[in-house]
């Protein structure tokens, strides 16, 4: 399998801060450039780079405050993200990119796209994030209930004491990523609270949604709708590929169906 390492450094000031983002640059030809997901950096992308790494050129870049690239001087949400990835692609005098996204790097996808069309050939979007999920009522109540019970607990009790109890609390509500995010924790609330779904109509470059049947993460369902809002989308579900396997797993069904797309539309 092909090694994806991160050798080069681009400089990106945003406003007075000058943030270092880690990227490789591999091949020539039609450019994909590759957004990460949650938590993860451009290495996770090896199972699927490896299958495509004959066809043109390659830009795998790690987001701010996740492999190679410095942190986010403030907490940030997908705008600044994405305006961080288009002085990226400036910088570094790049064409139209076909985007290839997972999850959070769907969400930059997205923002990218809506503010900066003339960046985006297409996107390919991988189990994507960006969209509200439908929580049951009773879902709803156990959660407002936990948080109510954990504020009350670190209001009432000693520092020592209640700080630790809401931490508790948090644990039983609180999905893998939040609990696992340390700085990066407050971009990671900003982000994970945005509703994308009014910027999806405006979103002119054709776009593949590729989704796995058990997917417990962005569950099928946000695929289907998000499909239902782009102006130019297919939507394929891959059975027996969760959010993470569809990239590893699946790699070999994921490859194939972006080379289709992409050869039926600029070939």
């Amino acid at each position: 399998m092909t090694d994806v390492p991160s050798p080069s450094v681009c400089s990106i000031r945003r406003g007075p801060h000058e943030l270092k983002i880690g990227y490789t640059d591999i091949g020539a030809g039609r450019l994909h450039v590759y957004l990460h997901g949650w938590g993860v950096h451009c290495g996770f992308w090896t199972p699927i780079y490896d299958q495509l790494s004959g066809a043109g050129r390659h830009v795998l870049l790690d987001f701010p405050g996740f492999g190679a690239s410095t942190p986010p001087p403030e907490p940030w949400g997908t705008t600044e993200y994405a305006e961080c990835l288009h002085d990226f692609l400036t910088s570094l005098d790049l064409p139209p990119a076909v985007l290839i996204t997972h999850s959070f790097g769907g969400r930059v996808a997205v923002r990218l796209a809506a503010k900066h069309p003339e960046r985006v050939a297409a996107i390919v979007f991988i189990a994507s994030a960006g969209l509200r999920r439908r929580v049951p009522f009773l879902k709803r109540l156990r959660v407002k209930s936990i948080q109510t019970l954990a504020r009350a607990a670190r209001a009432c009790l000693p520092a020592a004491w209640g700080e630790p109890v809401k931490k508790k609390l948090y644990s039983f509500i609180a999905s893998r990523d939040y609990l696992n995010a340390g700085p990066m924790r407050d971009t990671f609330v900003k982000v994970v609270n945005e509703d994308l779904a009014p910027l999806l109509p405006s979103i002119s470059a054709p776009c593949l949604l590729l989704w796995g049947s058990d997917d417990m993460e962005t569950p099928p369902e946000l695929g289907r709708r998000m499909s239902e809002l782009l102006p130019d989308a297919e939507y394929i579900e891959l059975p027996g590929f969760d959010h993470y396997s569809i990239l590893d797993r699946g790699r070999h069904q994921t490859a194939h169906q972006i080379a289709r797309f992409l050869k039926g539309r600029f070939q």
